[in-house]
């Protein structure tokens, strides 16, 4: 591999790395040559940037590049850009906002264009899109991945990555295993990742590129499912296991050394052992050992110390970690003795640090106060509803006493659908579906939010540092990840209520019950949003403003002549009707005008009719949308796909109008009786 150039992954697609790399980490960047317009992905660090401006011009000139993809900040992906820029290269560097935030300052000159403000997707001169999707904390709020929708390549930036002391272009048999190493080490928990790998689950993806790592060709899938299901990060909870049924001590043991095979090579881990009283097969599986299992899970690690040193030893740590807990047996010795971590960090006092200083000053007062009292639920070890009441009240009466501009936010949770989880399967089970909300609302949390346990199937979150738009955002995504979490029995989902202080400074007459105001809006917006069919974030105190387009219609369709025909005959029956001819105004104009019905067809230009249901979906204003397809494409596969997005009716064209509009009056009645 030292003598590699570049490489064609794809037509027009390029592999521009260097191959002088060590340390376990192999960065790609890659190029896309469109025409005459090149597209630069993740350039790499100042240290390949010589082997990478040497690809890159031995295949276009360099004026020709006119997109640089950044697809989150760290060095090894952006630190090369200001050297492109001092080399000549004119280009826009494409990013999230978060991430153009913090790549300034490499000192990049280079204009951006923001994927947030255009609709997440990049149109080249050819007509040839590219796509981009968010993966947020995997492992930076800002981080994305970049889908062709030519060649349906998806560029999964650190996802999908491998930590390989020998490194291939492509993935080999034992890639999984380098792919997992990495994940365990640098993403923050399953609960994060399962909904990505899902949304991957669900794109027609012929080739993986990551950054790091091997590229993935051919079936993805596999690959795909391996990280959907991979427990990682500081949020470990994996299921226990019975250590005798699944191959005791030489079992794990086993697992970790094909994992060390896996990442450096079979002839290193061979020659480690040497001296040992075991014996491996071709495999590095264990078949014997002449001492207790304890004592060779010890053993093992001892040698890997003494002989390896600390890299190894690291490298292996999540792995050991996760063993540890799904076994429950302690972790070998030599973590304990030798990688103790001190955590010391010293900062200046920040105005944001002073603020979180009076916080926990607050939160300290209020733990006195109710130090006769039990302040914590039982069943998710989570400050009780009493205990909330008390914090609450001293918060708000604290910020109107000091005349504080601190508007904290306040988001209630409620529970659809136990009543049916404790009728079939009993109270226990409504106890557990508890236990594994508060693990994901804990993994949620960023920094300085405060959960609470309310009464019956309620949760409260108390954001002390937030704006309105910021806290409706952060319940939108407690929204959606509770509905796609397989943690639970039977899917469940969530009404949320929304309420931040600005609007009770406002509009509360009596500055001493402030507290009971805060927290009455945000139950009342919990139950309007229960009211209004459940699974849905109310950031309103009227209900009136979810329902104010009842009798509205949307059609989205180019086709002049089928909207003229089925808006005339929607509007002698007294319907308003909406139309847009593209997906992307489909997506504005609903979310504006919150349709009671929409009638769309599947082929629609710059997002096609699937893709327009999955943004209904991913809003919980628009979720609840009843959808019909209207559409000359349909067969085996496209049906498939509507019924998995929740459609049910899927008219051919040409179609019977009468027949249509029996369906649609049928379906608006359902959606009046709601």
């Amino acid at each position: 591999m030292a003598t590699m150039k570049i490489a064609e992954i794809a037509a027009g697609i390029y592999w521009v790395g260097g191959c002088a790399q060590d340390g376990g980490l192999h960065c790609n960047p890659y190029l896309i040559v469109d025409e005459d317009e090149g597209i630069l992905i993740d350039p790499g660090s100042v240290l390949d940037f010589e082997d990478v401006y040497e690809n890159v011009c031995s295949i276009i000139p360099l004026e020709q590049i006119k997109y640089v993809i950044l697809h989150h900040q760290d060095p090894d992906f952006c630190s090369a850009v200001p050297l492109f820029e001092k080399a000549g290269a004119k280009f826009e560097v494409v990013t999230h906002w978060r991430t153009q935030t913090l790549v300034k300052y490499y000192g990049i000159q280079s204009d951006y264009y923001i994927i947030n403000e255009n609709n997440f997707e990049l149109k080249l001169k050819s007509g040839r899109t590219l796509g981009f999707v968010l993966t947020p904390y995997l492992h930076f709020p800002g981080a994305f991945t970049t889908y062709d929708y030519q060649t349906r390549i998806l560029f999964s930036s650190d996802l999908f990555g491998a930590f390989s002391y020998e490194w291939s272009l492509y993935a080999q048999d034992d890639y999984l295993e380098k792919m997992k190493t990495f994940h365990e080490h640098y993403m923050p928990s399953n609960s994060i990742l399962r909904p990505v790998m899902e949304t991957f689950l669900g794109m027609d993806i012929t080739m993986i590129v990551p950054q790091h790592g091997s590229i993935i060709k051919g079936n993805v899938i596999p690959y795909v499912k391996a990280l959907r299901d991979l427990e990682c990060g500081t949020l470990l909870n994996p299921i226990k296991r019975d250590l005798a049924k699944s191959g005791g001590y030489m079992g794990i043991c086993s697992a970790v050394l094909k994992r060390l095979g896996s990442i450096f090579n079979q002839e290193s881990v061979r020659e480690l052992l040497t001296g040992l009283e075991l014996t491996l097969d071709e495999n590095l599986n264990i078949i014997d050992y002449n001492v207790t299992g304890n004592v060779l899970w010890n053993m093992i690690y001892e040698r890997i110390l003494a002989r390896k040193g600390i890299t190894w030893l690291m490298v292996i740590e999540p792995l050991t970690e996760t063993l540890s807990k799904e076994y429950d047996i302690p972790m070998p010795e030599v973590f304990e003795s030798h990688l103790k971590k001190v955590e010391d960090e010293a900062s200046s006092l920040s105005e944001q640090n002073r603020i979180l200083k009076e916080i926990n000053n607050r939160l300290e007062s209020s733990i006195l106060e109710s130090q006769n009292k039990l302040i914590r639920c039982a069943i998710t070890g989570l400050y009780n509803f009493s205990f909330f009441k008390n914090y609450l009240a001293s918060e708000t009466n604290s910020i109107v006493t000091d005349r504080s501009e601190q508007n904290p936010g306040l988001v209630i949770i409620s529970l659809d659908n136990l009543e049916r989880i404790e009728y079939l399967y009993g109270h226990d089970e409504v106890e557990e579906v508890q236990r594994n909300v508060t693990f994901i609302l804990e993994g949620l949390k960023e920094g300085s939010e405060m959960l609470f346990k309310l009464q019956g199937v309620n949760f409260a979150i108390y954001l002390p540092l937030t704006s309105k738009a910021a806290a409706q955002a952060f319940a939108e995504k407690i929204r959606n990840i509770i509905a796609a979490s397989e943690k639970f029995i039977e899917k469940i989902t969530a009404s949320i209520g929304v309420v931040w202080f600005g609007e009770i400074r406002a509009t509360a007459a009596d500055s001493e019950k402030m507290d009971e105001a805060f927290y009455n809006v945000a139950v009342m917006r919990t139950k309007i949003a229960r009211n209004m069919g459940r699974n849905i974030v109310c950031s309103q105190s009227s209900i009136t403003e979810y329902q104010d387009a009842i009798g509205k219609i949307l059609i989205v369709d180019s086709d002049e002549i089928s909207v003229d025909v089925l808006k005339t005959a929607l509007e002698n029956i007294n319907y308003q009707v909406v139309t847009a001819s593209d997906g992307q105004a489909a997506v504005s104009i609903a979310i504006d005008d919150i349709p009671l019905l929409i009638i769309s067809e599947v082929m629609i230009p710059k997002m096609d009719g699937f893709l327009f249901r999955e943004e209904m979906l991913s809003n919980s204003q628009t979720s609840k949308i009843p959808f019909i397809y209207l559409s000359y494409l349909k067969n085996d596969e496209s049906v498939l796909r509507a019924s998995s997005l929740g459609v049910e009716h899927y008219f051919k064209k040409p179609f019977m109008l009468s027949e249509l509009m029996g369906v649609i009056q049928n379906k608006i009645k359902g959606e009046l009786r709601r």
